[in-house]
Protein backbone atom coordinates (compact mmCIF):
# COMPACT_ATOMS: atom_id res chain seq x y z
CA UNK A 1 0.00 0.00 0.00
CA UNK A 2 0.96 3.71 -0.09
CA UNK A 3 0.84 6.30 2.41
CA UNK A 4 -2.65 7.47 1.28
CA UNK A 5 -3.53 4.15 1.29
CA UNK A 6 -2.28 3.44 4.97
CA UNK A 7 -4.03 6.62 5.97
CA UNK A 8 -6.97 5.27 5.01
CA UNK A 9 -6.42 1.77 6.58
CA UNK A 10 -5.62 3.30 10.03
CA UNK A 11 -8.95 5.40 9.83
CA UNK A 12 -11.00 2.01 9.27
CA UNK A 13 -9.85 0.50 11.98
CA UNK A 14 -10.61 3.50 14.24
CA UNK A 15 -13.95 2.29 14.09
CA UNK A 16 -12.98 -0.26 16.60
CA UNK A 17 -12.60 2.45 19.20
CA UNK A 18 -10.34 2.22 22.41
CA UNK A 19 -9.91 -1.24 23.51
CA UNK A 20 -8.57 -1.85 26.73
CA UNK A 21 -6.45 -5.24 27.28
CA UNK A 22 -3.54 -6.76 25.58
CA UNK A 23 -5.00 -9.79 23.63
CA UNK A 24 -4.44 -8.65 20.57
CA UNK A 25 -1.90 -6.39 20.90
CA UNK A 26 -0.29 -9.49 22.23
CA UNK A 27 -0.86 -11.97 19.16
CA UNK A 28 -0.31 -9.45 16.77
CA UNK A 29 3.16 -9.04 18.13
CA UNK A 30 3.48 -12.79 18.88
CA UNK A 31 3.10 -13.05 15.11
CA UNK A 32 5.57 -11.00 14.24
CA UNK A 33 8.08 -13.19 16.81
CA UNK A 34 8.03 -10.51 19.07
CA UNK A 35 10.30 -7.18 18.49
CA UNK A 36 9.59 -5.80 21.32
CA UNK A 37 11.88 -8.16 23.11
CA UNK A 38 14.66 -7.27 21.30
CA UNK A 39 15.50 -3.78 22.62
CA UNK A 40 15.75 -2.64 26.13
CA UNK A 41 13.30 0.19 26.73
CA UNK A 42 12.44 3.28 28.59
CA UNK A 43 8.79 2.81 29.48
CA UNK A 44 6.94 5.82 31.05
CA UNK A 45 3.14 6.12 32.28
CA UNK A 46 1.20 8.99 33.47
CA UNK A 47 -1.49 11.87 33.37
CA UNK A 48 0.58 14.96 32.42
CA UNK A 49 4.29 15.41 31.26
CA UNK A 50 5.05 12.33 29.52
CA UNK A 51 5.97 13.60 26.39
CA UNK A 52 8.40 16.79 27.82
CA UNK A 53 10.42 13.97 30.36
CA UNK A 54 10.80 11.58 27.20
CA UNK A 55 11.61 14.60 24.90
CA UNK A 56 14.67 15.25 27.40
CA UNK A 57 15.78 11.98 28.07
CA UNK A 58 15.55 11.09 24.16
CA UNK A 59 17.89 14.30 23.76
CA UNK A 60 20.51 13.27 26.09
CA UNK A 61 20.49 9.62 24.95
CA UNK A 62 21.12 10.96 21.43
CA UNK A 63 24.25 13.31 22.78
CA UNK A 64 25.37 9.54 24.50
CA UNK A 65 25.28 8.39 20.97
CA UNK A 66 22.65 5.83 21.56
CA UNK A 67 19.96 5.81 18.20
CA UNK A 68 16.73 5.92 19.65
CA UNK A 69 13.47 5.06 19.04
CA UNK A 70 10.55 7.16 20.27
CA UNK A 71 6.72 6.47 20.54
CA UNK A 72 4.14 9.12 21.02
CA UNK A 73 0.61 9.91 21.25
CA UNK A 74 -1.43 11.64 20.02
CA UNK A 75 0.00 13.00 16.54
CA UNK A 76 -0.06 16.50 17.06
CA UNK A 77 1.74 18.00 13.41
CA UNK A 78 1.45 15.15 11.32
CA UNK A 79 0.61 11.58 11.65
CA UNK A 80 4.06 10.06 11.28
CA UNK A 81 4.85 11.82 14.23
CA UNK A 82 4.05 9.22 16.78
CA UNK A 83 7.39 7.63 15.31
CA UNK A 84 10.20 9.16 15.73
CA UNK A 85 13.28 7.09 15.12
CA UNK A 86 16.87 8.97 15.79
CA UNK A 87 15.34 12.57 16.05
CA UNK A 88 13.42 12.55 12.92
CA UNK A 89 10.20 11.20 11.57
CA UNK A 90 10.06 8.47 9.12
CA UNK A 91 9.05 8.98 5.51
CA UNK A 92 5.92 8.47 4.01
CA UNK A 93 7.37 6.02 1.90
CA UNK A 94 9.02 3.84 5.04
CA UNK A 95 5.56 3.80 7.00
CA UNK A 96 3.98 2.68 3.42
CA UNK A 97 6.52 -0.42 3.59
CA UNK A 98 6.19 -1.31 7.24
CA UNK A 99 1.86 -1.38 7.10
CA UNK A 100 2.34 -3.42 4.13
CA UNK A 101 4.37 -5.88 5.74
CA UNK A 102 2.30 -5.73 8.90
CA UNK A 103 -0.85 -5.93 7.69
CA UNK A 104 -1.26 -9.58 6.61
CA UNK A 105 -0.21 -10.23 10.14
CA UNK A 106 -3.15 -7.84 11.36
CA UNK A 107 -5.55 -9.69 8.64
CA UNK A 108 -4.26 -13.01 10.71
CA UNK A 109 -5.13 -11.87 14.46
CA UNK A 110 -8.12 -10.22 13.49
CA UNK A 111 -8.85 -14.20 12.15
CA UNK A 112 -7.82 -15.39 15.63
CA UNK A 113 -9.33 -12.96 17.30
CA UNK A 114 -12.02 -11.23 15.97
CA UNK A 115 -13.00 -7.82 15.57
CA UNK A 116 -8.85 -7.55 15.59
CA UNK A 117 -6.28 -5.00 16.77
CA UNK A 118 -7.55 -1.92 16.92
CA UNK A 119 -5.53 1.37 15.26
CA UNK A 120 -3.41 2.08 18.16
CA UNK A 121 -2.42 -1.65 18.49
CA UNK A 122 -1.48 -1.14 15.02
CA UNK A 123 0.16 1.72 15.02
CA UNK A 124 2.15 0.06 18.84
CA UNK A 125 3.26 -2.99 16.81
CA UNK A 126 4.82 -0.80 13.67
CA UNK A 127 6.66 1.20 15.90
CA UNK A 128 8.32 -1.75 17.74
CA UNK A 129 8.95 -3.08 13.84
CA UNK A 130 10.23 0.32 12.74
CA UNK A 131 13.06 0.77 15.57
CA UNK A 132 14.16 -2.95 15.14
CA UNK A 133 14.41 -2.13 11.34
CA UNK A 134 16.04 1.36 12.01
CA UNK A 135 18.97 -0.35 14.84
CA UNK A 136 17.84 1.37 17.47
CA UNK A 137 19.52 1.15 20.81
CA UNK A 138 16.76 1.88 22.95
CA UNK A 139 13.08 2.41 22.59
CA UNK A 140 11.52 5.29 24.91
CA UNK A 141 7.39 4.06 24.85
CA UNK A 142 4.91 6.46 25.55
CA UNK A 143 1.63 5.13 27.45
CA UNK A 144 -1.19 6.11 25.29
CA UNK A 145 -3.59 5.68 28.14
CA UNK A 146 -3.28 4.29 31.71
CA UNK A 147 -0.87 1.48 31.67
CA UNK A 148 -2.09 -2.01 33.18
CA UNK A 149 -4.03 -2.36 29.85
CA UNK A 150 -2.24 0.19 27.80
CA UNK A 151 -1.04 -1.65 24.09
CA UNK A 152 2.40 -0.58 25.06
CA UNK A 153 2.14 -2.89 28.02
CA UNK A 154 4.05 -5.77 26.67
CA UNK A 155 7.66 -6.01 27.90
CA UNK A 156 8.64 -8.51 30.29
CA UNK A 157 11.36 -6.33 31.88
CA UNK A 158 12.31 -2.41 31.78
CA UNK A 159 15.13 -1.30 32.53
CA UNK A 160 13.68 1.72 33.69
CA UNK A 161 9.52 2.38 34.82
CA UNK A 162 8.82 6.74 34.59
CA UNK A 163 6.10 7.66 36.18
CA UNK A 164 5.23 11.13 35.39
CA UNK A 165 2.84 13.44 36.88
CA UNK A 166 -0.69 11.39 37.92
CA UNK A 167 -3.80 13.60 38.46
CA UNK A 168 -7.11 13.06 36.86
CA UNK A 169 -7.83 12.27 33.45
CA UNK A 170 -10.46 9.24 31.83
CA UNK A 171 -12.04 8.61 34.37
CA UNK A 172 -14.63 6.32 32.09
CA UNK A 173 -11.62 3.88 32.09
CA UNK A 174 -9.25 4.04 34.61
CA UNK A 175 -11.66 4.81 37.33
CA UNK A 176 -13.09 7.77 39.36
CA UNK A 177 -10.54 8.26 42.01
CA UNK A 178 -6.79 9.45 41.49
CA UNK A 179 -5.48 6.45 43.32
CA UNK A 180 -7.65 4.34 41.14
CA UNK A 181 -5.72 6.11 38.31
CA UNK A 182 -2.58 5.92 39.96
CA UNK A 183 -3.11 1.93 40.03
CA UNK A 184 -3.37 1.56 36.84
CA UNK A 185 -0.62 3.69 35.88
CA UNK A 186 1.52 1.38 38.20
CA UNK A 187 0.40 -1.57 36.03
CA UNK A 188 3.43 -1.48 33.64
CA UNK A 189 5.95 -2.13 36.27
CA UNK A 190 7.44 -5.46 36.19
CA UNK A 191 9.93 -7.57 39.11
CA UNK A 192 13.32 -6.38 39.23
CA UNK A 193 12.56 -2.90 37.15
CA UNK A 194 13.63 0.62 38.60
CA UNK A 195 10.76 2.95 38.83
CA UNK A 196 11.67 7.03 38.19
CA UNK A 197 9.08 9.41 40.22
CA UNK A 198 7.99 12.39 38.98
CA UNK A 199 7.91 14.76 42.42
CA UNK A 200 3.75 13.45 42.82
CA UNK A 201 1.72 15.21 45.86
CA UNK A 202 2.38 13.68 48.94
CA UNK A 203 -0.68 11.46 49.21
CA UNK A 204 -0.06 10.21 45.62
CA UNK A 205 3.59 9.30 46.37
CA UNK A 206 2.85 8.28 49.51
CA UNK A 207 0.60 5.43 47.55
CA UNK A 208 3.33 4.70 44.70
CA UNK A 209 5.59 3.83 47.64
CA UNK A 210 3.20 1.40 49.50
CA UNK A 211 1.89 -0.17 46.11
CA UNK A 212 5.42 -1.19 45.04
CA UNK A 213 5.75 -2.58 48.85
CA UNK A 214 3.35 -4.26 49.10
CA UNK A 215 3.15 -5.96 45.29
CA UNK A 216 7.44 -6.63 44.32
CA UNK A 217 10.51 -7.80 46.22
CA UNK A 218 12.96 -5.72 43.95
CA UNK A 219 11.75 -2.86 42.31
CA UNK A 220 13.99 -0.20 43.35
CA UNK A 221 12.14 3.19 43.33
CA UNK A 222 14.00 6.49 42.78
CA UNK A 223 12.22 9.87 43.59
CA UNK A 224 13.15 13.53 41.83
CA UNK A 225 13.49 15.34 44.54
CA UNK A 226 12.40 18.61 45.10
CA UNK A 227 14.05 19.35 48.76
CA UNK A 228 17.25 18.90 46.04
CA UNK A 229 16.20 21.67 43.44
CA UNK A 230 16.74 25.50 43.67
CA UNK A 231 15.53 27.53 41.50
CA UNK A 232 17.78 30.11 39.88
CA UNK A 233 15.37 32.24 37.10
CA UNK A 234 12.08 31.45 35.31
CA UNK A 235 11.15 33.89 32.45
CA UNK A 236 9.73 33.88 28.94
CA UNK A 237 12.93 32.83 27.41
CA UNK A 238 13.23 29.65 30.25
CA UNK A 239 14.46 28.36 33.48
CA UNK A 240 17.55 27.52 34.87
CA UNK A 241 17.71 26.09 38.09
CA UNK A 242 20.34 23.93 40.45
CA UNK A 243 19.68 20.21 41.23
CA UNK A 244 21.58 18.05 43.52
CA UNK A 245 24.27 20.88 43.10
CA UNK A 246 24.60 20.71 39.28
CA UNK A 247 23.02 23.72 37.76
CA UNK A 248 21.10 23.01 34.82
CA UNK A 249 18.90 25.56 31.55
CA UNK A 250 16.33 24.69 29.84
CA UNK A 251 14.25 26.21 27.37
CA UNK A 252 10.50 25.10 27.80
CA UNK A 253 8.62 27.21 29.94
CA UNK A 254 6.75 26.68 33.21
CA UNK A 255 7.63 25.36 36.45
CA UNK A 256 6.22 21.52 36.34
CA UNK A 257 8.86 22.23 33.29
CA UNK A 258 11.60 21.97 35.44
CA UNK A 259 9.62 19.14 37.78
CA UNK A 260 9.65 17.02 34.39
CA UNK A 261 13.32 18.10 33.73
CA UNK A 262 14.53 16.86 36.97
CA UNK A 263 12.52 13.34 36.54
CA UNK A 264 14.69 13.04 33.25
CA UNK A 265 17.89 13.70 34.54
CA UNK A 266 16.81 10.86 37.55
CA UNK A 267 15.63 8.62 34.41
CA UNK A 268 19.14 9.05 32.23
CA UNK A 269 21.10 8.40 35.51
CA UNK A 270 19.10 5.00 36.13
CA UNK A 271 19.87 3.90 32.47
CA UNK A 272 23.02 4.79 32.17
CA UNK A 273 23.84 2.61 35.95
CA UNK A 274 21.52 0.15 34.02
CA UNK A 275 23.54 -0.02 31.46
CA UNK A 276 26.86 -0.02 33.58
CA UNK A 277 26.06 -2.90 35.73
CA UNK A 278 24.97 -4.96 32.52
CA UNK A 279 28.31 -4.22 30.92
CA UNK A 280 30.74 -4.77 34.59
CA UNK A 281 31.58 -8.39 33.32
CA UNK A 282 31.62 -7.95 29.33
CA UNK A 283 32.68 -4.25 28.08
CA UNK A 284 35.96 -3.33 29.26
CA UNK A 285 37.60 -3.74 26.08
CA UNK A 286 40.26 -1.69 23.93
CA UNK A 287 38.73 0.43 20.91
CA UNK A 288 41.61 -2.00 18.44
CA UNK A 289 39.57 -4.97 19.67
CA UNK A 290 36.34 -3.46 18.69
CA UNK A 291 37.06 -0.96 15.62
CA UNK A 292 33.94 0.49 17.03
CA UNK A 293 33.34 4.42 16.67
CA UNK A 294 34.28 6.53 19.45
CA UNK A 295 32.83 9.92 20.88
CA UNK A 296 34.63 11.60 22.60
CA UNK A 297 33.04 14.68 25.11
CA UNK A 298 35.08 16.23 27.91
CA UNK A 299 37.81 13.18 27.87
CA UNK A 300 34.95 10.41 28.34
CA UNK A 301 34.46 8.05 25.42
CA UNK A 302 31.40 5.94 24.85
CA UNK A 303 30.43 3.87 22.01
CA UNK A 304 26.83 1.82 21.90
CA UNK A 305 25.90 -0.87 19.53
CA UNK A 306 22.56 -2.61 18.68
CA UNK A 307 20.59 -4.12 21.74
CA UNK A 308 21.65 -5.25 25.15
CA UNK A 309 24.00 -7.56 24.53
CA UNK A 310 25.72 -4.83 22.12
CA UNK A 311 25.83 -1.94 24.27
CA UNK A 312 29.65 -1.19 24.58
CA UNK A 313 31.09 0.70 27.32
CA UNK A 314 34.48 2.06 25.69
CA UNK A 315 35.91 3.76 29.53
CA UNK A 316 34.01 3.89 32.69
CA UNK A 317 32.81 7.46 32.73
CA UNK A 318 32.33 9.14 35.92
CA UNK A 319 29.08 11.38 37.02
CA UNK A 320 30.48 14.21 36.36
CA UNK A 321 30.96 13.13 32.63
CA UNK A 322 27.68 11.75 32.65
CA UNK A 323 26.38 15.14 34.03
CA UNK A 324 27.98 16.93 31.26
CA UNK A 325 25.72 15.44 28.86
CA UNK A 326 22.63 15.76 30.90
CA UNK A 327 23.26 19.74 31.31
CA UNK A 328 24.31 19.79 26.96
CA UNK A 329 20.67 17.97 26.54
CA UNK A 330 18.18 19.77 28.73
CA UNK A 331 19.19 22.73 26.78
CA UNK A 332 19.08 21.66 23.59
CA UNK A 333 15.33 19.81 24.38
CA UNK A 334 12.61 21.00 22.10
CA UNK A 335 9.22 19.75 22.61
CA UNK A 336 6.47 21.43 20.72
CA UNK A 337 3.09 22.16 21.85
CA UNK A 338 3.46 22.72 25.12
CA UNK A 339 3.40 26.50 26.21
CA UNK A 340 5.25 27.14 22.84
CA UNK A 341 5.50 30.43 21.24
CA UNK A 342 4.80 30.26 17.52
CA UNK A 343 4.39 33.77 16.58
CA UNK A 344 5.63 37.31 17.57
CA UNK A 345 3.23 39.68 15.86
CA UNK A 346 0.69 38.89 17.59
CA UNK A 347 2.21 36.87 20.22
CA UNK A 348 0.77 33.58 20.10
CA UNK A 349 1.22 30.70 22.49
CA UNK A 350 -0.11 27.43 21.84
CA UNK A 351 -0.33 24.81 25.03
CA UNK A 352 -1.59 21.53 24.79
CA UNK A 353 -3.38 21.40 27.61
CA UNK A 354 -6.52 18.98 27.92
CA UNK A 355 -7.25 17.42 31.60
CA UNK A 356 -8.02 20.01 34.96
CA UNK A 357 -4.25 19.34 36.14
CA UNK A 358 -3.00 20.91 32.64
CA UNK A 359 -5.36 23.69 32.70
CA UNK A 360 -4.45 24.42 36.37
CA UNK A 361 -0.56 24.54 35.38
CA UNK A 362 -1.52 26.72 32.45
CA UNK A 363 -3.77 29.18 34.41
CA UNK A 364 -0.82 29.23 37.17
CA UNK A 365 1.67 29.86 34.34
CA UNK A 366 -0.63 32.84 32.85
CA UNK A 367 -0.70 33.97 36.14
CA UNK A 368 3.26 34.27 36.16
CA UNK A 369 4.01 35.08 33.12
CA UNK A 370 1.69 37.13 31.26
CA UNK A 371 0.10 39.85 34.34
CA UNK A 372 0.98 42.73 32.33
CA UNK A 373 -1.08 40.85 28.82
CA UNK A 374 -4.34 41.12 27.86
CA UNK A 375 -5.43 37.64 27.29
CA UNK A 376 -7.38 36.23 23.97
CA UNK A 377 -7.97 32.93 23.78
CA UNK A 378 -8.24 30.26 20.34
CA UNK A 379 -10.08 27.34 22.46
CA UNK A 380 -11.20 23.70 21.41
CA UNK A 381 -11.65 20.94 23.98
CA UNK A 382 -13.56 17.24 23.87
CA UNK A 383 -16.52 16.61 25.24
CA UNK A 384 -15.45 13.85 26.82
CA UNK A 385 -13.18 16.11 28.80
CA UNK A 386 -14.23 18.07 31.88
CA UNK A 387 -14.65 20.93 30.13
CA UNK A 388 -16.76 23.07 32.78
CA UNK A 389 -13.62 22.52 34.95
CA UNK A 390 -11.76 24.09 32.37
CA UNK A 391 -14.13 27.01 31.98
CA UNK A 392 -14.09 27.38 36.04
CA UNK A 393 -10.28 27.73 35.94
CA UNK A 394 -9.59 29.32 32.81
CA UNK A 395 -12.24 32.26 32.49
CA UNK A 396 -10.16 34.30 35.23
CA UNK A 397 -7.52 35.06 32.90
CA UNK A 398 -9.39 35.50 29.95
CA UNK A 399 -8.88 39.24 29.99
CA UNK A 400 -10.57 39.98 26.65
CA UNK A 401 -12.06 38.33 24.12
CA UNK A 402 -12.38 34.66 23.18
CA UNK A 403 -12.52 33.07 20.26
CA UNK A 404 -13.65 28.92 20.55
CA UNK A 405 -13.65 26.53 17.72
CA UNK A 406 -15.04 23.09 17.02
CA UNK A 407 -11.98 20.49 16.70
CA UNK A 408 -11.75 18.42 13.69
CA UNK A 409 -12.51 15.76 16.10
CA UNK A 410 -15.37 13.27 16.44
CA UNK A 411 -15.19 13.85 20.01
CA UNK A 412 -15.37 17.63 19.63
CA UNK A 413 -18.10 19.51 22.33
CA UNK A 414 -19.39 22.07 19.99
CA UNK A 415 -17.52 25.82 20.02
CA UNK A 416 -21.47 27.20 20.46
CA UNK A 417 -21.91 25.29 23.77
CA UNK A 418 -18.26 26.37 25.15
CA UNK A 419 -19.28 30.14 24.08
CA UNK A 420 -22.08 29.89 25.96
CA UNK A 421 -20.37 28.49 28.99
CA UNK A 422 -17.61 30.98 29.20
CA UNK A 423 -19.99 33.86 28.35
CA UNK A 424 -21.81 32.92 31.76
CA UNK A 425 -18.28 33.94 33.27
CA UNK A 426 -19.17 37.36 31.99
CA UNK A 427 -16.26 36.83 29.50
CA UNK A 428 -16.69 37.91 26.08
CA UNK A 429 -16.87 35.05 23.57
CA UNK A 430 -17.34 33.86 19.93
CA UNK A 431 -18.07 30.55 18.04
CA UNK A 432 -15.75 30.08 14.89
CA UNK A 433 -16.87 27.85 12.00
CA UNK A 434 -13.52 26.63 11.53
CA UNK A 435 -9.58 26.95 12.65
CA UNK A 436 -9.07 29.60 10.39
CA UNK A 437 -11.55 31.97 11.06
CA UNK A 438 -11.39 31.26 14.61
CA UNK A 439 -7.34 32.78 14.30
CA UNK A 440 -8.40 35.51 12.00
CA UNK A 441 -10.87 36.65 14.75
CA UNK A 442 -8.03 36.51 17.32
CA UNK A 443 -6.11 38.52 15.14
CA UNK A 444 -8.71 40.82 14.80
CA UNK A 445 -9.10 41.61 18.58
CA UNK A 446 -5.27 41.73 19.61
CA UNK A 447 -3.04 44.86 20.13
CA UNK A 448 0.49 45.77 21.03
CA UNK A 449 -0.46 44.30 24.48
CA UNK A 450 -2.19 40.99 24.18
CA UNK A 451 -1.02 37.72 23.54
CA UNK A 452 -3.17 35.14 22.26
CA UNK A 453 -3.43 31.22 24.07
CA UNK A 454 -4.33 28.86 21.93
CA UNK A 455 -5.17 25.69 24.16
CA UNK A 456 -7.99 22.54 25.34
CA UNK A 457 -6.85 20.31 23.74
CA UNK A 458 -3.75 18.81 21.38
CA UNK A 459 -6.50 17.57 18.81
CA UNK A 460 -6.34 21.04 17.32
CA UNK A 461 -2.44 22.51 18.01
CA UNK A 462 -0.65 21.39 14.56
CA UNK A 463 -3.45 23.21 12.75
CA UNK A 464 -3.30 26.22 14.49
CA UNK A 465 0.12 26.30 14.51
CA UNK A 466 -0.02 25.98 10.45
CA UNK A 467 -2.75 28.83 10.59
CA UNK A 468 -1.27 30.97 12.53
CA UNK A 469 1.82 31.11 10.14
CA UNK A 470 0.10 31.21 7.35
CA UNK A 471 -2.45 34.43 8.64
CA UNK A 472 0.70 36.15 10.25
Amino acid sequence: MNYDEVLEYIHEKEDRGIVPGLDNIEKLLSLLQNPEQRLPAIHIAGTNGKGSIMAYVETVLRLLGLKTGRYISPAIFDYRDRWIIDGNIPSREYVADVFTRLAPFVTEAESILPPGPTSFEIETAAAFMMYEDSGCDVNLIECGMGGRLDATNVFISTPVVVLAKISMDHMQFLGETVFDIAKEKLGIVKEGDTVVSYPQDAEIMDFIRGYLNENFENVKLIEADTSELEIVKEDLSGSSFIYKGVKYGIGLLGRHQIYNAITAIETVNAFVHFINSMNDDIMYVEEAETGAGVTEVNGSEWSFGKGYSDCVRKTDMCLDGLTRFIVAGLAKTVWKGRLEKINDDPQVYIDGAHNTDAWLTLAGNLERYFTDKRKVFIIGVLKDKEYRQMVDILAPYMDYAVTVTTINNKRALSGDILAKLIEEKGVSAESAPDYESAVKMAFEKTDEDSVIIACGSLSFTGDITRIVKKCS
